[in-house]
């Protein structure tokens, strides 16, 4: 039975109440006195009536032919047929106290008298509010002018028998519009409308992701005809039932916001009010707008696909891009509205683009809710409203009627439907959460240029023409060439199943290295011009850069007064307070910071000859390297004053008595290491960002997760405590009181790591920014719970595998880690729940163990899995984890047949900073990392040999056109990004035929030894005849022989060491011993040798 939630009720409808009393006068509520909420009739066609959205607001369900009055008293009056007033009436008694609402009146209807009496109790209440009124002054009833009109000329029993009450008492009473009004009380929304506006929000996320890109791949890959209307028309039937793309969500609560609308071939229409028309979709340039609703809450998401695109359209969606970050980072709360679309027009102007300011549209957005669109409160160059925490937007960008040039036609390929465009529009759109610091996007579908484009009719695939193609002609070659490859070598029939599969399994490996091949090439071309992209867009954001910081002048005392009162003319004192050693020059105490000090040597006396002590003190100057030791600051004030300042580089000081220099020593050791320390710890607090506040949760039931062990450990002591989880933040506490806060917003990837190879389950937080845990800062912390100890004691004596005791032991250990596998993940279910709750986005990821591989990466084999983001070792400290949105590309080293491992370097995004290096990783591993590299989109490259990073980063950072394909002179080509770590480069051709010529070269030089050679060779080959025959069966025997063939080659190998015996009996062996050797090394061979090799003997003789 329908029910109405009594409490959402009274707080909505205080809300509505003290909203309207507060701001009566503004010209929103045209100073109403009362309101009169009326709903007519229901009308299908229009499912965002005003009255339609209070009602859901108010009760929950729509509830048509029903009369709602509002008093300023507080007074609530419902009136409706018996069944509706039913579902009201349980509020009666239920008032809160304190509420600002002071009665609530529900009134059936009554045939009798045709609600006469009814209509009169309602009158006598609009004339209540009279109070504060001049006699002669009409009371005001608000109302919704456009549905007022409409219910007057329908019959409503209920409704219309009111309205035309209250036009009877024109004299006294007046009608004033508050439709406007409505979309203020609703725009801040609470807890429960926000989690609906999110799950709407996903929906509209999985269909398009899950339903509409796969349906157009396989359109764009089948070659199908299909409309606009069609594709729309199963957007549509999805979000009416989602069980067709299993979702678990009933179709009850879910529908579409709007149809649907799918456009292609030019001359978009980015209006809402658009339609899918029934012409069949083109390839070119596509845009996708459909909206979902979620228990009455509208989400809406707009994308554009390109296919073939010209470099114009590329750029112009780049703009669109830059234009929709620079609006998402305006929607601050406080801020007006109208803040957005100054900010679209002013980067518009920064990037040059002055052309595409007159292609926007009136507006950037509205707010979305339970009304899909709130007029009231758009995105115009005009709103004066301002953005609080809880509202939601559509944040629509789009540039409309922008015309493709001619060159722009030209630079596609042959065939492209974009050659047929006139003029095309981009857009996109997103639903977003308004917060207290960065706006969430809620719809969070990828839009970046390299998730949105295709690639279809590639010039590139043109006849490869007559010449030689043994040698692959660069990147494209080469993937081309791999995929033609056969093994022609075996043209008989294998009789080996054994060879059979094997083959097959070679023939799928080098399909799959060449279809990975091919994406590599594409990917590499697209990551070039990605990054090309966000370089140019990072520099114009960054500017010139900031100033590198001034040195900082050292001044231990102002004036010569403020010296210590102990100063002796002729001795060494130390000021520890000061930082400062005061040295005699002269019979005068010089004062020298102690950072200008950089050693200090005691020398005592050795001998009776010579009694003295001597102190030498040893300065930083600009003549001598500094070294490590120097400070930053004292760094800067040597290059300052180097050009033109005189240094002193050393003081020896010798005294009879040594005790006063022996104490000055110690001091001067002991200050310059409590100095050092000083400024190593504010190296490392400096980069620290001041992290928000932990808002503990108060009466609510706090998630929790005990007897929890945290690495890493505070003042290096094992820390255990307990977990919490706080409305904006996790809270650690050891079992000693020590504390880490660990704040939401400041976590870039949680990671949750069951137990099932390892012998713990935990829960691993990567920050965005690091925090001090001890003295050191960290950006890794973990807190976990051993399942079983790390070692255990095992008895001498041999155990039965069916020792019932063990076999006990086993079933206990099975049972605690699927048992703290279920609270761990049951914690992580809870923190997101909490996160979402107060506005946060929070997801654990959980590392996929299948796609994991053995390495090193910190001088200790571990196995490293990926996770969606990351790449983590997590299990063995130090820990390894390496975002992949940081990672620019991938090269494996020591990648040669005779090798059994190789190594992986991951190169950062931040030229700047050292590559992530893996060490020894299996070869077995090698097609399996490469595949799923490819599926991550990061590129890769492959060589023999380990290459020198610091030097190649260090050369990198300096070029400026480093992913670019040509030189300065935008003539002269060159490989771009990183393909001259390819084995097989761009100049792989000219290369083999230098080669070529060589060996041609030096074949003519040496006519006459060449033929010496041959004939030494074909007398060398008749000896070998014999052993010959038995090179194809050694061959096979490496790949594999059955029990036939074995035999065969047993009988085969004793009839050839009887020969060898009776040979050596005859005396053919004498002085043989070399020519026996040379023989096996032929016969190892097979007879065959490279013209290498017959060039290498040419050279010998």
């Amino acid at each position: 039975m329908v029910e109405l939630d009594v409490e959402r009720f009274f707080s909505r409808l205080e809300k509505l109440y003290g909203i309207w009393t507060k701001h009566r006068a503004n010209n929103r509520w045209n100073d109403a006195n009362c309101l009169s909420l009326n709903h007519g009739a229901m009308d299908p066609d229009d499912l965002y009536m005003k009255s339609v959205i209070i009602q859901q607001y108010l009760f929950g369900y729509e509830l048509p032919d029903t009369v709602v009055l509002l008093t300023e008293g507080g007074h609530f009056l419902f009136l409706a047929t018996k069944r509706k007033c039913e579902f009201v009436r349980v509020a009666v008694d239920q008032i809160p106290k304190g509420s600002t609402i002071t009665k609530v009146t529900v009134m059936e209807r009554n045939k009798a008298d045709n609600n006469a009496q009814n209509y009169s109790t309602l009158l006598s209440e609009v004339e209540s509010c009279r109070d504060g009124l001049e006699e002669k002054e009409k009371v005001k009833i608000g109302i919704f002018a456009k549905e007022y009109s409409t219910n007057t000329k329908t019959k409503n029993p209920v409704v219309t028998g009111w309205q035309d009450q209250i036009d009877a008492a024109s004299e006294t009473v007046e009608t004033v519009d508050v439709t406007s009004a409505m979309g203020f009380v609703m725009m801040v929304k609470d807890p429960h409308e926000l989690d609906c506006m999110k799950k709407s929000s996903v929906l509209s996320n999985k269909v398009l992701k899950h339903h509409f890109v796969n349906r157009l791949e396989d359109i764009i890959d089948k070659e199908e005809s299909v409309t606009h209307e069609a594709l729309a028309e199963g957007i549509e039937a999805i979000l009416a039932d989602p069980s067709k793309m299993k979702l678990k969500v009933s179709a009850d609560i879910v529908r579409s916001a709007y149809d649907p609308i799918i456009q292609s071939g030019g001359g978009h229409d980015i209006r809402l009010s658009a339609s899918s028309n029934e012409k069949v979709m083109k390839y070119d340039i596509i845009t996708i707008s459909f909206g979902a609703v979620y228990q009455n809450y509208c989400s809406n998401i707009t994308r554009t696909f390109l296919v073939d695109p010209p470099k114009e359209v590329s750029d112009n969606y780049e703009a669109l891009l830059a234009v929709h970050d620079v609006c998402l980072s305006s929607m601050r709360p406080g801020r007006p509205l109208k803040s957005v679309y100054a900010a679209a027009v002013e980067e518009l102007i920064k990037q040059g683009r002055k052309d595409l300011v007159k292609k926007l549209p009136k507006n950037l957005g509205f707010a979305i809710g339970m009304d899909f669109r709130d007029s009231a409160l758009t995105l115009s160059a005009k709103n004066n409203a301002k953005f609080q925490a809880g509202m939601t937007f559509n944040l629509a960008i789009s540039f409309a009627n922008i015309d493709l040039s001619s060159k722009g036609k030209d630079s596609v390929p042959e065939g492209s439907p974009v050659k047929e465009i006139e003029n095309y529009a981009l857009a996109i759109a997103d639903t977003v959460q308004i917060t207290e610091n960065v706006p969430d996007v809620l719809t969070k579908h990828q839009k970046n240029t390299g998730d949105i484009s295709y690639t279809i009719n590639d010039e590139n695939e043109a006849d490869d023409g007559n010449g030689d193609s043994s040698a692959p002609n660069g990147d494209a070659a080469l993937a081309r060439k791999l995929a033609s490859e056969h093994d022609d070598s075996d043209n008989g029939v294998r009789t080996s199943k054994r060879l059979a599969s094997t083959y097959d399994a070679m023939a799928d490996a080098n399909a799959g290295a060449a279809e990975r091949e091919r994406r590599q090439i594409e990917l590499m071309n697209r990551r070039n011009m990605e990054r090309v992209r966000e370089l140019a867009r990072r520099s114009r954001k960054g500017g010139d850069g900031d100033e590198a910081e001034k040195a900082e002048e050292l001044q231990a005392y102002a004036k010569t007064r403020d010296y210590p009162d102990s100063v002796l003319p002729n001795q060494i004192k130390v000021d520890m307070p000061n930082k400062c050693v005061l040295l005699p020059i002269g019979g005068n105490p010089v004062p020298f910071h102690i950072s200008t000090i950089k050693a200090a040597v005691l020398t005592t006396p050795d001998s009776a000859m010579d009694a003295a002590t001597l102190l030498r003190i040893n300065f930083y100057t600009a003549s001598m390297s500094l070294g490590k030791e120097a400070s930053v600051n004292i760094t800067k004030l040597v290059q300052k004053y180097a050009p033109y300042a005189t240094f002193i580089r050393e003081l020896t000081f010798r005294s009879i008595d040594g005790h006063n220099l022996t104490q000055a020593y110690r001091m001067i050791l002991e200050m310059r290491k409590r100095f050092k320390q000083k400024e190593v710890q504010e190296q490392e607090e400096a980069t620290l960002v001041k992290q928000d506040k932990l808002v503990r949760t108060k009466n609510e039931r706090v998630p929790r997760l005990s007897d929890l062990t945290m690495r890493p450990v505070f003042a290096g002591r094992k820390t255990q405590g307990n977990l919490e989880a706080h409305q904006n933040g996790l809270r650690f506490i050891s079992n000693r009181g020590e504390t880490v806060e660990i704040i939401y917003s400041n976590i870039k990837h949680a990671i949750f790591q069951p137990c099932e190879s390892e012998i713990m389950v935990l829960i691993h937080f990567h920050l965005k920014n690091p925090i001090m845990i001890g003295k050191k800062k960290q950006r890794n912390l973990q807190v976990f719970t051993e399942v079983i100890d790390a070692s255990q004691a095992v008895d001498a004596g041999r155990r039965n595998m069916y020792d019932p005791e063990e076999m006990d032991d086993e079933q206990r250990e099975r049972q605690l880690r699927r048992k703290l596998n279920d609270a761990f993940k049951e914690f992580c279910r809870k923190v997101e729940i909490v996160a979402r709750k107060n506005g946060f986005s929070l997801e654990f990821d959980i590392p996929y163990r299948d796609l994991g591989f053995q390495g090193n990466p910190h001088k200790e084999m571990v196995y490293i899995m990926p996770t969606l983001n990351c790449l983590v070792n997590l299990t063995e400290t130090p820990f390894f984890v390496v975002d992949l949105n940081d990672v620019d590309h991938v090269h494996f080293e020591r990648v040669t047949f005779a090798s059994k491992a190789f190594d992986i370097v991951l190169v950062n995004k931040d030229f700047t900073k050292p590559v992530w290096k893996i060490d020894m990783v299996p070869n077995n591993d090698k097609d399996s990392i490469q595949d799923w590299l490819t599926d991550m989109e990061i590129s890769y490259t492959e060589g023999p040999m380990n290459l020198n990073w610091k030097s190649i980063m260090s050369t990198i950072a300096e070029d400026d056109r480093f992913y670019m394909n040509t030189e300065e002179d935008e003539v002269t080509e060159k490989e771009a990004g990183w393909s001259f770590l390819r084995l097989y480069g761009q100049d792989d051709d000219s290369d083999g035929q230098d080669s070529a010529e060589e060996d041609s070269d030096f074949d003519d030089r040496d006519d006459e030894s060449g033929e010496e050679s041959e004939e030494s060779e074909e007398e060398f080959d008749e000896e070998e005849s014999e052993e010959s025959d038995f090179d194809a069966d050694e061959e096979l025997e490496e790949q594999g022989m059955d029990w036939e063939d074995m035999e065969r080659q047993a009988i085969m190998d004793d009839k050839r060491k009887s020969r060898r015996g009776d040979d050596m009996d005859d005396g053919g062996g004498g002085g043989g011993g070399r020519n026996g050797k040379r023989k096996r090394t032929a016969s190892s061979n097979g007879g065959r040798r490279s013209s290498q090799q017959r060039g290498q003997q040419r050279r010998r003789r």
